[in-house]
């Protein structure tokens, strides 16, 4: 049953994330810079960002098939790739000082940020977050597990020969 639990909450956050803006344009945080980054420096940066959200968390957390590429545009308005990445766990015992964790942090890693909640008998509490590393990002905090799901900045490059390049290298 904790599986199913976890894809759901998993669901819940990549759709929070499609939501917020995931597969669009995304907006750097600095729009006036000419500089930009590689892919490589795209995924390794919404990496280490999701990463030190979760151990700031604590527990074991999954992956969720990623990082994965997402085509996207560059702000200069080429085509690019951002890496999504998708990771669940447990739920703690308190999902709502979770949440207050998890806003601290990003604000102190100067992330704009909103808090949401779902409706019903037993919401699901969460916040999402724009800036820095990632384009987008959201931590759900549902009772039945957490997630959270990033996509890091629009980088140069093709998505469509970046996934051939990967099929290539994992089939051989």
């Amino acid at each position: 049953m904790v599986p199913k639990t976890l894809a759901v909450s998993a669901v819940l956050a990549a759709t929070a994330l499609l939501i917020t803006g995931c597969g669009g344009t995304p907006v750097r945080s600095d729009e006036t810079s000419a500089t930009s980054v590689t892919p490589d420096e795209a995924e390794q940066s919404v990496t280490a960002f999701v990463d030190r959200s979760t151990t700031a968390l604590g527990g074991d957390w999954t992956p969720r098939g990623g990082p994965g590429l997402s085509p996207c545009t560059t702000v200069g308005g080429d085509d690019g790739v951002s890496w999504v990445v998708i990771v669940d766990r447990q739920a703690g015992d308190d999902p709502h000082a979770d949440v207050d964790a998890i806003e601290r942090l990003w604000k102190q890693r100067g992330l704009a940020t909103e808090r949401y909640q779902s409706g019903g008998a037993d919401p699901i509490a969460g916040i999402r977050g724009t800036g820095g590393p990632a384009t987008s990002v959201d931590f759900s905090a549902d009772p039945r597990g957490y997630a959270v799901t990033a996509e890091s900045e629009c980088a140069e490059g093709d998505s469509a020969d970046m996934v051939r390049r990967q099929g290539d290298a994992s089939a051989g």
